[in-house]
Parts: structure tokens; sequence; C-alpha cells
């Protein structure tokens, strides 16, 4: 999913949708970028690279949080499947019904 691509033609979609859009797109770029950062300060020999990867690595941990939080608070349903599934201890899927329906 690229910036420029959306599923539906994008003068049918209003300018919050485009938004949306448009966060969803940097967060799963960020996302991308954390995980790549984090294998290359993994991988690497050496010791001073393994820090200012980690340091990329940190700040983009930062950049999706953000992205989250922004998506969250323009998306009344996100909000409430995040509430109800983060900080929560004890098993993931225990705190999911799997026979309940889509809503």
């Amino acid at each position: 999913m690229t910036q420029e691509h959306t599923v539906e033609p994008r003068d049918s979609l209003n300018a919050q949708v485009l938004d949306m859009h448009r966060g969803l797109t940097a967060l799963i770029e960020k996302l991308g970028e954390l995980d790549t950062l984090n294998q290359r300060a993994e991988a690497s020999t050496d010791p001073e690279l393994r820090l200012v990867l980690g340091s990329q690595r940190d700040t983009a941990r930062k950049h999706v949080a953000m992205l989250l939080e922004w998506a969250r608070r323009r998306d009344a349903k996100l909000d409430k499947e995040l509430r109800g599934a983060l900080f929560k201890a004890g098993p993931i899927a225990a705190h999911y019904r799997y026979d309940e329906g889509l809503e």
C-alpha cells in the first residue's frame, strides 16, 4: 500500500478517509522500518554501528506509537478495540471470544 494507492477512486473518498489512509500508510511504513532496523541492530557486529541502528530503531518505535495514537483518536471503533486489548495481564487471546460475529 502506497500513499498514492487507494482501493477506491480518490474522488469518491472524503478528506477524513484520505487522511486516515495517509496515517495508516505511514504507520505501515514505520512498522517495516522498525522491523528492518531491529534486525540490522541485532545482526551488526560493530558495537558503534549497533548503537546507531538501535537509536534509529528507538526513534521508529516512537513514530509507530504516535501514529497509532493519532489513528486511535480519530476512529472510535479502533479506540474501543485498543482499550479492550492493550495493557491487560494474562494470555492475549483470553480477552476475546472468537464465536462473536463481526460488529
